[in-house]
């Protein structure tokens, strides 16, 4: 098993012909387990995915979050060949767009007004632009990462390129820690555009945070931005926002909204973005693509028919609480954190090694025994209990075979490669 000679082949070809050898960052053999990652991926089906050398994998990151059903899920693939049938983008609009944004108003508490992009990034960015142009405000409080462009870029080691600018009107607040925000609305009163927030990532809000950060918010005059990229469809079909009954002024939502089709939206109030409308600038040629708009359609009627929220909640709260169990009966320094959405392992330094080592030696186990397990984990509709368990006692054995060789002094020696890298640290 794990058998990756092919792979390995294909990234120096890779490396030669495309930037940083990968179109994301976290999908780069540098930031998983250098030497034991299969890199490059034939098909997928369910649950699974098979990599160019035959292995399978039952997989967690599922493409990064946005396959929710499952890879090339029948339903799905039929609803998309019928509209590629008829044509995907047309010179004039489509009433699709008009039929997704009322499903989006209907299903997202804070949606009175929708535009759709292609990826986060682009919601993410669509939505300060909105707040800034509203409140006639620059300064953005922000908690997290938030995709890739100037505005949110500038605050991280990767920003070559970016005007140092940029920095003066971007700032980073703690989350589940108030102070931090306050902290920024005290230093530039009356200059703050808007706080934008990952309502739930690592760790779930603790004493009525996400309350306290949208009164916060208000008393300044500044908008609320949920980013829902990864929440949104996932935690509930209404986003974090409708589990936690909390309503932002604006949202961002994409992922998991159309099972993997490239496909993003901000929404918001209806006042704020009507008022806006003559002020900014925001359009896009494939925002109209309805290869993603009738994969969206579809997938979310799926989610609310067969109540996928549930089941995929209740898988993940088996998977992270398996992960504990095995953690505490090895006695491993690490831990399973996040909400059943989405769960987080977390390894600390232990016997002299570096937490990085350990889980990329972890990753190197369970690559090779057929699961796909590491930093964030996702469930799907097409993972069983029997993938769970399975899962679970695979990495048992990794977290047994860690114990031995950290207790023998020999886990660095038996490590594939160099440890993982972090994609970059935040100022």
């Amino acid at each position: 098993m794990n058998n990756c000679n092919i792979s390995k082949s294909m990234w120096k070809k890779a490396n030669k012909l495309i930037l940083n050898g990968v179109q994301t960052y976290s999908k780069s053999p540098i930031y998983i387990a250098s030497e034991a990652y299969p890199i490059f991926v034939d098909r997928g089906k369910g649950a699974y995915i098979w990599d160019l050398d035959g292995n399978r994998y039952i997989d967690y990151p599922l493409a990064l979050g946005p396959v929710i059903l499952g890879y090339s899920y029948e339903e799905i693939n039929s609803a998309v060949k019928k509209q590629i049938d008829k044509g995907i983008l047309f010179s004039f609009s489509n009433p699709l767009e008009i039929e997704l944004a009322e499903l989006l108003c209907d299903c997202i508490p804070s949606a009175e007004k929708v535009r759709f992009f292609k990826s986060g990034s682009e919601a993410i960015s669509a939505a300060v632009r909105i707040a800034r142009a509203y409140t006639e405000n620059e300064v953005v409080a922000v908690c997290g990462y938030h995709g890739w462009h100037d505005w949110t870029v500038v605050r991280t080691t990767r920003n070559a390129g970016v005007p140092s600018c940029l920095n003066s009107l971007i700032y980073e607040f703690e989350y589940n820690n108030i102070d931090s925000l306050q902290n920024i609305f005290d230093k530039y009163y009356k200059k703050v555009a808007a706080v934008i927030i990952e309502p739930v990532g690592m760790y779930p809000p603790k004493n009525n945070f996400l309350e306290k950060v949208a009164t916060i918010t208000r008393k300044n005059n500044a908008l609320l931005i949920f980013d829902e990229i990864i929440t949104g469809f996932r935690l509930s079909v209404g986003g974090a926002q409708s589990y936690f009954s909390i309503k932002p002024d604006l949202s961002a939502f994409g992922k998991a909204m159309a099972n993997s089709y490239p496909i993003s939206a901000v929404v918001g109030n209806n006042e704020i973005m009507k008022s806006v409308e003559d002020k900014i600038f925001i359009s896009s040629t494939y925002g109209g693509d309805l290869m993603s708009i009738s994969a969206a359609l579809k997938t979310i009627s799926i989610l609310k028919e067969k109540k996928v929220n549930d089941y995929i909640v209740n898988l993940g709260q088996h998977l992270k609480d398996g992960l504990n169990d095995a953690i505490f009966k090895y006695n491993i320094k690490a831990t399973c954190e996040g909400m059943p959405h989405k769960s987080f392992l977390i390894f600390n330094d232990a016997e002299g090694v570096s937490s990085k080592t350990i889980e990329t030696y972890f990753r190197q186990i369970c690559l090779k025994n057929g699961v796909f397990l590491g930093y964030g984990h996702f469930v799907s509709f097409s993972h069983t209990e029997d993938d769970i368990k399975h899962s679970i006692d695979i990495a048992c054995q990794a977290f047994d075979k860690i114990k031995e060789a950290l207790q023998k002094g020999l886990l660095s020696s038996l490590l594939k490669g160099i440890p993982a890298k972090d994609v970059f640290r935040r100022y």
